[in-house]
């Protein structure tokens, strides 16, 4: 069942045009060179001298900002653009800033004015994805966007081509200004923005797809930590593995316009050859000349764990909740943390953290595979006009007779919406009305206790029904019903 908010926040999303998502994907370039730069260790200004001045309260600036960026987007989404405007110049004037002779106490409060713009924006992002981008946007944002990003961030690391400080400060820059005329680009209104859910909409959360997605997020993030932290200890691994990155996020944009192969659909096979490159690491103790090859292989599973904002378009799609971009970016803070205790915990065995990389690729390639089905059907479902008139009747109904006609002004409206879906083919069109949306419900991931109150009906009734959806379909549980028809709209 479909809600006037969700086809409302449709049409709000925007089909941002290429030249601008490379703009905007200028973010992530910024974020990672600057930390190249400025938070390691063997950094040098002008490739002369070590970095001259101590930044240690850097991580922590970096956790406020996170968590302040999150306070943000729950309290004061209408903000959100304007603050990106304002952060991005304020950095731009920074950055110029590193063309001046700056005494240390004004080079020191520089760089930390970098960070606190950068590590503020960075759930900004996922905001945008997440609420303002159309999935269309989103895929080649994550995909051609990141990955030009990915090959500038490859080439700073200074082992491809040799790119001094001097030089780089002319691409952060650059960086900056294309940022900035994306954020001068973006909607600020408040009618853009999109309508959260509240109580009395009647809106209930698919909570078995939403669970799903935070936890593949949440891996998906542990994982974008651990992989370049392996790949750093071997010589040119980090430029090799950002250089697959970019060469397979290219890939995976291809696949996807000239063979209709979602990325969703890729998640699996990149996850398993990265799981696979963790093993090669330890193999490589032995066979030095493997490692490389190990590097190689995390490169493609790091591709596609940088799509955890694409898990949160489904989510607002079944269920618009302010607290979705937040809570995915709360997750990577908290895979982070989570990181250095394993890192700490597996400090002196090597191999043993290599193996437990690759046991957590395996768990990945499993929970998403259990909550791909219902993300790829939140994705593919209809969403029409006509279910705003209908929502519209059924609000009316409710109000004019009362709550016991509830189920009967439903049942009409099922029967509009079933004449006017196209339906051609469906797998569902083998099942009656009723089942028909009980087992659509059923694809969105929600269990049978949201489904009664959804459809106003006993939970025994939505046993009823699914038990005779079963065989009608084919299938012998929720997951295999979301398989058959997820794969068939995908494919469509």
């Amino acid at each position: 069942m479909n809600h006037s908010i969700i086809s409302e926040n449709q049409k709000k999303r925007v089909d941002i045009p290429l030249w601008k998502l490379i703009f905007f994907s200028m973010f992530s370039f910024w974020q990672m060179a600057f930390i190249y730069y400025f938070l390691e260790p063997s950094s040098a200004i002008d490739g002369k001298i070590p970095l001259p001045i101590n930044i240690d309260n850097g991580t922590l600036l970096t956790a406020v900002c996170y968590i302040l960026g999150i306070l943000t987007m729950i309290f004061l989404p209408k903000i959100i653009v304007w603050t990106q405007r304002i952060a991005t110049g304020v950095a731009l004037v920074s950055a110029i800033g590193f063309f001046l002779p700056l005494p240390e106490n004004i080079l020191r409060f520089n760089i930390y004015l970098q960070i606190f713009c950068c590590c503020l924006m960075i759930g900004f992002e996922t905001f945008l994805v997440v609420n303002y981008f159309s999935e269309k946007s989103s895929i080649r944002y994550l995909t051609v966007g990141y990955g030009i990003a990915v090959f500038l961030i490859a080439l700073v690391q200074n082992e491809v081509v040799s790119i001094p400080f001097s030089t780089f400060r002319y691409g952060m820059v650059a960086a900056l200004v294309l940022l900035f005329i994306f954020f001068l680009s973006m909607p600020t209104g408040s009618e853009h923005l999109p309508q959260f859910a509240k109580k009395r909409d009647g809106l209930i959360a698919p909570k078995k797809m939403m669970c799903g997605a935070y936890l593949t997020a949440f891996i998906a993030a542990l994982m974008g930590v651990g992989g370049p932290a392996v790949v750093g200890k071997i010589e040119h691994g980090v430029s090799i593995m950002y250089l697959v990155v970019a060469l397979s996020s290219f890939t995976m944009y291809f696949l996807h316009k000239k063979a209709n192969i979602h990325p969703f659909r890729m998640v699996p096979l990149f996850v398993g050859l990265g799981g696979f490159g963790f093993l090669v690491m330890l193999v490589s103790a032995y066979v030095p000349a493997l490692s490389y090859v190990a590097c190689i292989l995390i490169g493609f599973g790091m591709t596609v764990c940088m799509l955890a904002p694409l898990y949160g378009v489904p989510i607002m799609k079944s269920y618009p909740s302010k607290f979705i971009a937040p809570s995915i970016i709360g997750l990577a803070l908290s895979a982070v943390l989570f990181h250095a205790v394993i890192a700490e915990i597996f400090l002196n065995t090597p191999n043993a953290l290599y193996l437990v990389y690759a046991v957590i690729m395996v768990a990945l390639i499993f929970v998403f595979m259990q909550v791909e089905p219902f993300l790829m059907f939140a994705l593919r479902r209809r969403i029409t006009d006509e279910d705003v008139t209908t929502d519209e009747i059924a609000a009316n109904g409710v109000e004019e007779h009362g709550e016991n006609t509830t189920a009967i002004t439903t049942e009409s409206i099922n029967v509009s919406n079933a004449l006017q879906a196209e339906t051609s083919g469906d797998p569902l069109d083998v099942l009656s009305r009723k089942e028909r949306e009980v087992a659509e419900l059923i694809c969105l991931g929600y269990t049978n206790g949201d489904i009664a109150k959804l459809l106003f009906i006993s939970e025994h009734t939505v046993k009823d029904h699914t038990k005779k959806i079963y065989p009608k379909m084919g299938v012998h549980s929720r997951l295999e019903l979301a398989t058959l028809v997820s794969r068939y709209r995908t494919d469509k």
